[in-house]
């Protein structure tokens, strides 16, 4: 924590998961900065907002990452998270079944371009769901991405600070080569990791500049060079990324504008959109307990389907995963979950076939075979 910290308290007692008032918050942030033992440490479910709600950008987040870091040089991970961690084999992404298909688009996109100076990253999200990635949006603008690739967003997340720093370095040693200028994100974990927490937090050295893809057709459209050839109508829920909500309130808003343009009603859940609930899989971070991950998915999704829209939709591939995992228990009181892309190719006049069904399924069924015996193995280990 840094000397901007007024131990106003306002940061946790605005938490959607902490229930503290303001005075009991900025007692647990004196006892985060000492150290000390905190119910925050035990309730936090990793989402991030509080360095969104901190008014004097003091980053309380940090301290909570810190005291779990200690926490794992201490006594390393349980056995029950070896399936759930991005640079291990086997993991909860890479193992899900492919079609051959999505197998050729990784093939595909699996080296650099050449000669391209602007590239779509493919993080190991939007790598689950490759046919996401595809038609005339795609057309000229390549795709790059592979799993041995990933941003460390979930060691960051989980306060495995170490393991962050070495993606942070592992990324700029393998970028430092290329002649990409301008790195394109569709997920905005990936985005908010590259444009920020890698450098910030890391030490992380890119030439690229980083932009979020939305953005990009959000833009395009107000000048004409996208034709909405099939306007949409309806209702649509917000369901916003964590990370949506630390790159700002501007960023959140483009989401809603960038809907409107396709047609749309955005429908809220919040009085305050930087109030939204998480997908539930940073719920893991702490407990790396599925029956947390559960929970709070569970909570979000009865969120959602409370609203009076027609669908949910959703910008993070990885909150499209997650709760469409959790969607098969509540699959008559919950609404359809589609994704900005798969709206924006509609409104394109084109099909899309993401397949999401049957990769939460099949993420589900591998979660369950693999990391749930793990309850039972009383093994530690470090990444």
């Amino acid at each position: 924590m840094d000397n901007s910290c007024q131990h106003c308290g306002l940061c946790l007692s605005r938490c959607q998961y902490m229930d503290l008032t303001q005075e009991q918050a900025a007692t647990e942030i004196l006892a985060l900065e000492k150290g000390q033992k905190s119910i925050v440490l035990e309730k936090c479910i990793s989402c991030f907002a509080c360095n969104a709600f901190c008014p004097n950008g003091a980053d309380p987040y940090g301290l909570i990452l810190e005291a779990w870091n200690r926490r794992y040089q201490k006594k390393g991970l349980p056995a029950r998270a070896r399936y759930l961690m991005p640079t291990k084999r086997p993991n909860f992404r890479e193992n899900a079944p492919y079609l051959p298909v999505e197998r050729q688009l990784h093939a595909q996109w699996a080296q650099v371009p050449k000669g391209a100076t602007r590239v779509l990253y493919a993080g190991c999200n939007l790598l689950a769901l490759p046919l996401l990635a595809t038609g005339s949006l795609f057309e000229n603008l390549p795709v790059f991405g592979r799993f041995d690739l990933c941003c460390g967003e979930m060691y960051f997340r989980m306060g495995l600070l170490e393991p962050a720093r070495q993606r942070a370095r592992y990324l700029t040693d393998f970028f430092k080569g290329t002649k990409i200028q301008e790195m394109v994100f569709a997920c905005p974990a990936c985005y908010n990791m590259f444009k920020s927490v890698l450098p910030k937090r890391f030490g992380a050295e890119f030439d690229f500049e980083c932009l979020f893809l939305e953005d990009i057709l959000l833009e395009n459209i107000k000048a004409g060079q996208l034709e909405i050839r099939n306007k949409l109508s309806g209702r649509a829920v917000m369901h916003d990324s964590c990370h949506g909500r630390i790159l700002g309130r501007d960023f959140l808003l483009r989401r809603r504008q960038f809907l409107q343009m396709l047609g749309l009603t955005t429908v809220e859940t919040q009085k305050d959109i930087l109030e939204g609930l998480c997908c539930g899989m940073a719920a893991g971070c702490n407990s790396f307990s599925g029956a947390d991950i559960a929970a709070a998915s569970l909570r979000q999704a009865r969120t959602l389907a409370k609203s009076d829209a027609d669908m949910a939709a959703i910008y993070c591939t990885g909150c499209l995963l997650t709760l469409s995992m959790f969607k098969m228990l509540m699959p008559f009181s919950s609404k359809p979950l589609v994704h900005h892309i798969e709206l924006m190719r509609r409104a394109l006049g084109e099909g899309c076939v993401t397949g999401i069904e049957r990769r939460s399924a099949a993420v589900m069924a591998g979660v369950i075979k693999k990391a749930v015996p793990g309850y039972l193995n009383p093994a530690r280990f470090f990444i």
